[in-house]
């Protein structure tokens, strides 16, 4: 109970301070964004960002959020700090009361038509007060900014990029979106755009791309991306085995995939229809060590959405009550424990990580997002709520911010910026059905009569597995193999089926080579009536969310968490630090986190590996665990 209170009591500190984070300021009569910019020590651009609608001119009275701990308003007679000058080839201009587009131009010596081709998307509703206004360059519009643009990026002998030219009524962040960029990725490529975005500026979008190279717009993209499946080659996969797995012929796959005519490669990116019946296997990758590669350079910032419901806590009678009674209140508190150990770790390692740890107030229907919106939109990624609705609901609301659901797999609705960090149930056989290929041993399956839909699942995705008809030693040994490792899949519900073939395939060890392979290791593998030494003979093969077992990880985690905690962590405690820390790792790479997700890591218990399927990142990271003698779990290899 002592270390629940210490845990409501930290919650409280969190929100204290977060709740400061952004300040309020009621607009004065005659106020503009670049003078209340200068006031609190902010650049307009802040402001803009936590307060679109200013761009369309300020309304006295209306209520401006101020960002991050802005320090006390400057004296009257304080002279403003100068903002730094900007490296672009275009100036800006705040409009000011009375002025007009054609004495704005008149002072720029540039025609109004250039000036309103610069400011499109701004002067919507005609020019007004406060407004921030993109001063084209002088004499020939759009062409001379673009010239100049060339003229600054030759000089710098670059290496090859995807250019973007910047367009009338662009912005940083709607580019950005465009093509799966984050802002910060796309100001990291482009320093000289921190403050202002040109006209005609060419933008560097990817690295190793080809030069000049237009984009395609954002409807072009998602059609493609509707339109076709990804895979990237793993080792020993051939031109043959792909033509297996797609169900197209050589000539159609090449055609899509030209590069293919020169050889299939390992690593390689390809193609191929969506629908064309090809499977997307979880990637083998290796696990990287992300500690190896941090990049400290820039502060990340990473709010926690939690269910903690705090408004039903009235009174202690009521927390206590909860507390004993509430297993959702109870399982949030361990994932929140676990997550605090994660927060405690990036500080020790010198990451410089601010956090935010918001109540969302959820139920499996509702959430508080909607409302927590402004506190969210200056994060780096979002872990949060748990129900997989309000999930989505937050991901739709922080468009280009990564949002990491924690507890959910299965996906209603699609976003490009949602993660969902539990593989599903389909990721989990495949894995195991994946594992089995490699092997390149005999494999035949029993399947209960009645699980049709598992007997076509393995048809579809592992053409080659022999089905064995009639559960009996003869019918069994039929199909085994002398010269090769069988592995034997069993799917079956009942536990008369479980405990009949393992003791066949026991019976069988004496002449083949066997291992025992589950598509789901249940309930029935862990009752007396199938003994834990036959499984271990059989050194049964089963697919895991978690890496089972003991291991120098578990072991460490569990030893830290009991000294901060005075218990053992649940798994919702392990799962909390898991996510949590892998979200931080991945935050602090070179790369933005939308690249790294492909990226496999490991944690104490759980893997992450994200593959992006008709728009939705799903965590394919799954453990393949093997029994073994003493008897114990571990990895297989």
């Amino acid at each position: 109970m002592k270390y629940i209170l210490i845990l409501f009591f930290s919650l409280s500190l969190y929100s204290a301070a977060y709740a400061q984070e952004n300040k309020k300021h009621k607009v004065l009569k005659g106020e503009t964004v670049l003078s209340i910019a200068k006031q609190y020590k902010v650049t307009p651009h802040d402001i803009y960002r936590l307060n679109p609608d200013a761009k369309n001119g300020l309304k006295t009275d209306s209520v401006l959020l101020i960002p991050v701990n802005p320090p006390k308003p400057l004296p009257a007679n304080a002279s403003a700090p100068k903002e730094p000058a900007t490296k672009l080839a275009n100036k800006t201009h705040e409009v000011a009361a009375g002025e007009t587009l054609f004495s704005i131009a008149k002072k720029y010596k540039v025609t109004v038509a250039d000036l309103e081709k610069a400011n499109a998307a701004v002067l919507t509703n005609g020019v007004k007060a406060g407004q921030e206004l993109i001063i084209p360059v002088k004499g020939s519009g759009v062409a001379a900014q673009a010239q100049t643009a060339q003229t600054q990026q030759a000089k710098k002998g670059e290496a090859s990029y995807m250019f973007y030219t910047v367009a009338a009524g662009d912005t940083k962040y709607g580019i950005a979106k465009k093509y799966g960029m984050t802002v910060q990725l796309l100001e990291e490529l482009n320093p000289e755009v921190k403050d202002t975005l040109p006209l005609g500026f060419k933008l560097k979008l990817a690295k190793d791309a080809v030069v000049e190279k237009a984009a395609q717009p954002e409807t072009a993209a998602t059609a493609e991306a509707a339109k076709y499946i990804y895979h990237v080659v793993e080792a020993k996969e051939t031109l043959y085995s792909l033509t297996k797995d797609t169900g197209l012929t050589e000539e159609q796959l090449i055609a899509l995939n030209p590069e293919l005519k020169d050889g299939v490669k390992e690593g390689m990116k390809i193609k191929a229809p969506a629908g064309s019946g090809w499977t997307i296997y979880p990637p083998k990758s290796a696990v990287v060590d992300l500690s190896r590669s941090y990049n400290k350079a820039n502060s990340k910032e990473l709010s926690l959405l939690l269910p903690f419901n705090l408004y039903r806590l009235e009174t202690d009678t009521i927390k206590s009550k909860l507390l004993r009674t509430d297993k959702f209140l109870n399982l949030t508190l361990d994932f929140y424990a676990g997550a605090l150990i994660a927060i405690d770790s990036a500080k020790t390692l010198g990451l410089p990580l601010k956090v935010k740890i918001l109540d969302a107030k959820e139920t499996s229907k509702t959430s508080d997002v909607a409302t927590l919106k402004n506190n969210l939109t200056t994060s780096n990624a979002v872990i949060g709520p748990f129900f997989q609705a309000n999930a989505e609901s937050a991901a739709a609301l922080l468009p280009g911010i990564p949002v990491i659901s924690p507890m959910a797999k299965e996906s209603g609705r699609f976003f490009n910026n949602l993660y969902l960090s539990i593989p599903g149930d389909e990721t989990m056989r495949l894995s195991l059905l994946e594992y089995l290929k490699t092997k390149q041993g005999n494999v035949i399956a029993i399947v209960d009569k009645k699980k049709t839909s598992s007997r076509e699942f393995i048809k579809a995705n592992y053409p080659e597995v022999r089905f064995v008809e009639g559960i009996t030693g003869d019918g069994i040994r039929a199909l085994l193999v002398k010269d090769k490792v069988n592995y034997v899949i069993l799917d079956t519900e009942a536990l008369s089926s479980v405990t009949g073939t393992t003791k066949l395939l026991e019976e069988a060890l004496i002449d083949f080579n066997i291992q025992l392979a589950v598509l789901d290791k249940n309930e029935k593998y862990d009752n007396d009536e199938v003994p834990i030494t036959r499984l271990t003979k059989l050194k049964m093969l089963y697919p895991s969310l978690t890496r089972d077992g003991d291991t120098p990880q578990s072991l460490l985690f569990t030893k830290i968490f009991r000294q901060k905690n005075g218990y053992n962590p649940s798994q919702y405690a392990v799962r909390g630090f898991d996510v949590t820390f892998d979200v931080i790792q991945r935050l602090f790479q070179k790369e933005s986190f939308e690249s790294m997700t492909p990226m496999t890591s490991a944690q104490v218990e759980n893997k992450f590996s994200y593959a992006t399927v008709n728009g939705g990142n799903y965590n394919t990271g799954v453990f393949i665990m093997q029994y073994e003698e003493g008897p114990t779990v571990k990895e297989a290899q």
